[in-house]
Parts: structure tokens; sequence; C-alpha cells
């Protein structure tokens, strides 16, 4: 079976270099939703390592730089390769586990990936979707599919965001036997040399820890694991990088009050409705509401512990502003 990171070697590819990493992840958790109405990539039953461009409605900004309009599945066929302008790639890479089709082995039964674009510009959504796949480990050698896993990519048109969304799964941290388990952005990542920016997982599935590093071969062959498959219903969200040292006050804004509190707390919003999502200090979304232009509610944060709280609010046009709210 071919290392995923060596099949980049295959591609001819392009990247923009950047000076500052522009995610900041969270981590949610909302109902998985298989995708309703998706469209076939064309990928034969039976598949392992399969690679085939993904039809793009929207130029892609992965990278911050308006990265282009291509966007190929591949590495062993949990990777979502991106080429830009520089001779390098961009990857996002869900989870890096070796995916095969169970339709090889099973009479009745195959594995898809597929895709849907939903809303309307600006403010589409590419959802990507693997669909009960199995693992090539346990298909090539056992020649069984007891472990099965379900997960999606979602790529916004506006608001920088991308999450990595985790469905059912069969797989057990014991199962696996593999050395290394992550998920990740790789931003700028040369072949030829290893290099690039990586922002991966580790450490507890369902709330871990995030780690930059631009040393491939400490991250790769020395960094730590995830502990297992995230569960049911985890999302890992990666949005615009933000300081939450700072309050912004950017012309679409809300203001606070009062802050701090020791009970409830107030949001009013700025000129454009926006969608509000709170987080605690280890970057758990806490709760999530819609607010319209110039409109106010309240919080329950007479119901959270003592701490600080970082409220996010993203708007249709993709305008991020964030504040602190202190609980005491």
């Amino acid at each position: 079976m071919r290392n995923p990171i060596l099949l980049l070697s295959a591609l001819i590819c392009f990247v923009t270099a950047h000076s500052q990493f522009p995610y900041s992840a969270t981590v949610l958790s909302e109902y998985y939703l298989p995708l309703d109405n998706p469209t076939s990539l064309g990928i034969e039953v039976g598949w392992d390592d399969p690679e085939v461009q993904i039809p793009l409605d929207f130029s892609l900004n992965i990278d911050g730089n308006e990265a282009g309009g291509i966007l190929m599945l591949g590495g062993v066929g949990e990777m979502l390769l991106n080429p830009t302008q520089n001779g390098l790639l961009n990857i996002l890479w869900p989870i890096n586990l070796d995916v095969m089709d169970i339709g090889a082995v099973e009479a009745e039964e195959f594995s898809t990936i597929h895709y849907q674009v939903t809303g309307e510009s600006p403010n589409r959504i590419l959802k990507i979707e693997w669909n009960e796949c199995g693992l090539y480990e346990e298909i090539s050698s056992l020649g069984t599919t007891s472990m099965r896993i379900n997960f999606q990519t979602w790529i916004y048109e506006s608001g920088g965001i991308i999450e990595y969304r985790f469905g059912s799964n069969t797989i057990t941290p014991d199962s696996l036997g593999i050395e290394f388990l992550t998920s990740a952005i790789i931003l700028g990542f040369d072949y030829d040399y290893y290099e690039g920016t990586f922002y991966s997982a580790s450490g507890d599935a369902d709330a871990p820890d995030w780690t930059l590093s631009d040393d491939f071969y400490q991250w790769y062959e020395y960094g730590e694991n995830l502990s297992g498959v995230p569960v049911e219903g985890t999302v890992y969200r990666f949005g615009p990088a933000v300081d939450v040292a700072e309050n912004e006050t950017p012309a679409q804004s809300f203001f606070i009050f009062p802050n701090p509190t020791a009970g409830s707390a107030w949001i009013q919003n700025g000129t454009e409705a926006a969608e509000f999502r709170v987080f605690d200090a280890k970057g758990r979304s806490v709760h999530i509401f819609f607010l319209g232009a110039r409109n106010q509610t309240q919080l329950p944060s007479e119901a959270w512990a003592a701490g600080t709280y970082t409220i996010q609010s993203l708007t249709p046009s993709g305008q991020v502003s964030t504040d602190r709210l202190v609980v005491d």
C-alpha cells in the first residue's frame, strides 16, 4: 500500500507562500447528516487509492491567497489536495486512515465518495462525503469489513471556514495498529524538501490539542497521536485565526454587557445579521445562536463555569468579529 505522503510526488502542483497561518481550530458537537442529494465522482466499485478531480462551483481560498480552482481527491483516498501557484500543495486531511471500498470483498455493499454543493452564492458550501468506507489494512489482510467510517469535509465559499465532520464508525483505538493518527490542515507542502506548515490534532479525539509546526520530520515521526477516531457528531471547525488577547472593533461588531458578569450577559449585534458561537477556554463550543442586525439577546452565562469565553460572530459576507466574556 502506498504511503499517503509519497503519493504527493505524482502531482504537479502550486501553493502561495504564507507568513501567518490563517486558521484557528475549535471543536463542536452537531448532528451528523448524510448528504441528501450527492453527485457521484465516478469512482469504480472496488476502489483503492482513488485519484480524481472534484468539480468546483466557486473559487477556493484555502491558504488565504485565492488558491484557485483545483481540488483533487488523493493520498490513499482520504486527502483533498489543492494545487496553487508556487509549486506546492495545500492539503485537507480529515483523518489519516487508508480508506478502501468495502465493495472489493462484499457482494452487495460498497463505499462511496461523493459531493454536494448547498446554498446560494456567495454563501455556498462544498461538501465531500466518505460513506461507509472500509480500511485497507483489514480488507487486504483479512478480507473482512468490520471496521467502517463515515466523515465529511465542508468548504465554505465565504468566511474562510473549513469543517471536518465525523459520522458513525466501528473503529476502536486498539484495532487500528498504526503508528501515526491525526487530523490536519497542511499549507505550503513542498514534496521535494518535505517542508510546509502543519496544523494538526493530538490527544483526546473528541477534544484534541492543536499544534502548529514547520518541522515535517518532528511532526510526522515523533508527534503525538490522536487517541482514536472522533465519535459521531464531532466537528473540527477551522475558522479565521484571531487574537483573542485584544477585543476587535471592526465595522461589523457586537457589544457584550455587563462584562465581566456574575450572572447573565447580553449581546447587542452590529449592522449585519450573524451566526454567533461561544467557546470555552479549551476551544469547545458551548452555545450557538443567530442574531439579526442591531438585535440583542441574553446569554445563559449564569449556567457556565467561571472563566473566560471567546465569542465569535460570522456574517454572510464573511466578516468575523471576536470578543471575550469573563464569567466570575
